[in-house]
């Protein structure tokens, strides 16, 4: 009975990777459409993020007025889609450093453009492609980070694009990687956590798992906190990656989590935001969400603001743990959710719209429809 309970559970999966897989692809019927998940990243005046048509969008961030849409690579079918594709997926969220946007694709491309006028700085590889893209990008110092899909960390120079190193794990990489202090940290889907040397990407240490990474990590206060695929939050020691504790829940944390307050804010893919103790992984409370949760979450003064794969926007206070309504778009979210000053930014993946929210007085600032 144990051993078929275990069969079920890795035939499950297998079957939802399968399907996630599918939608990565591209697959998406007859609209061939590209999918994409960026998040919003606000900088100056700017909201700046990647659409699902396959362009680099810089909005005013007061007044949803675009400044400039830069469209990047275009990409055809193959692989088993029918029908062409012209766009290119952007999975993960723009990074801003020193006046430089920062994004990657799915088709294999890291680009960096000035923010000021949206004109492109330089692209790695000049030629050909890397494998698709998922991850985003880590700036730090004189370097940005980031993972492809064939499981390959790299560092580039900030200033040109030249690679600096490169390493190669087991597996695809879909997390984006975190840097803290001299370490890289990035999950992937050979069940391991790897925490890289920043200036030589050699590894320091690894952690290993029952089942594959998917969702960026969190450091905060020399703890590694990372969901994993086999259902688990785990707290990791980042001098060594040993195990600090481990919280099951009863389905996947696609999400990353919040800490804040001692407490880490960790939604489910079940429809409930776990609240635990940052420390010892306690329990200290359950909020159903009434819908999974796949967008990161993120903290707006002492409330972390979560949004449901159905559009519902929830603000979670840090100290009485209290949940309020804020909005509810009715629209899928997976985009992380972004927060600037006393606003939030919400990227919807269906009828694809930016919004920009005042949780405070829960009314809707202005909204941007991507054409």
């Amino acid at each position: 009975m144990f051993k078929t309970n275990r069969i079920s559970k890795k035939l499950i999966l297998l079957l939802s990777l399968i399907g996630v897989l599918a939608v990565l692809s591209g697959c998406m019927g007859t609209g061939q459409k590209p999918l994409g998940w960026s998040g919003v990243v606000v900088s100056d005046n700017d909201a700046i993020f990647g659409s699902m048509t396959g362009k680099l969008i810089a909005l005013n961030k007061d007044a949803s007025t675009p400044r400039y849409q830069v469209p990047l690579e275009t990409t055809t079918s193959g692989g088993g889609c029918a029908g062409a594709v012209t766009t290119v997926g952007i999975y993960g969220t723009p990074v801003i450093s020193d006046g430089v946007i920062y994004i990657s694709t799915y088709g294999g491309k890291i680009y960096a453009y000035n923010q000021d006028q949206g004109d492109l700085k330089w692209v790695y590889p000049v030629t050909d492609a890397l494998p698709a893209i998922v991850s985003g990008i880590a700036p730090n110092g004189d370097k940005i980070f980031f993972a492809d899909t064939n499981g390959v960390v790299y560092a580039l120079s900030k200033a040109d694009g030249q690679k600096v190193w490169e390493y190669p794990t087991g597996a695809k990489i879909w997390a984006s990687p975190v840097v803290s202090g001299d370490l890289v940290i990035v999950p992937g889907f050979d069940k391991k956590v790897y925490a890289l040397d920043i200036n030589t990407g050699n590894p320091v240490w690894t952690f290993e798992a029952k089942s594959p990474f998917a969702s960026a990590p969190v450091v905060d206060n020399g703890t590694v906190y990372v969901g994993c695929f086999d259902r688990n939050m785990y707290a990791l020691d980042l001098t060594d990656g040993s195990q600090k504790w481990v919280f099951a829940s009863p389905n996947w944390f696609w999400a990353s989590p919040v800490i804040a307050d001692g407490k880490v804010f960790a939604p489910n893919l079940d429809g409930n935001t776990y609240i635990l103790d940052a420390l010892t992984g306690t329990q200290l409370k359950v909020i159903n969400m009434t819908d999974g949760v796949a967008s990161s979450p993120a903290l707006l003064g002492d409330n972390v603001i979560v949004a449901t794969k159905t559009g519902k926007i929830f603000s979670i206070n840090i100290y009485s743990l209290e949940m309020k309504a804020v909005t509810d778009l009715a629209l899928k979210v997976i985009a992380p959710v972004t927060v600037s000053g006393e606003v939030v930014y919400i990227h919807t993946q269906e009828n694809e719209t930016v919004y920009a929210i005042n949780p405070e007085s829960r009314t809707i600032i202005w909204t941007f429809v991507v054409s």
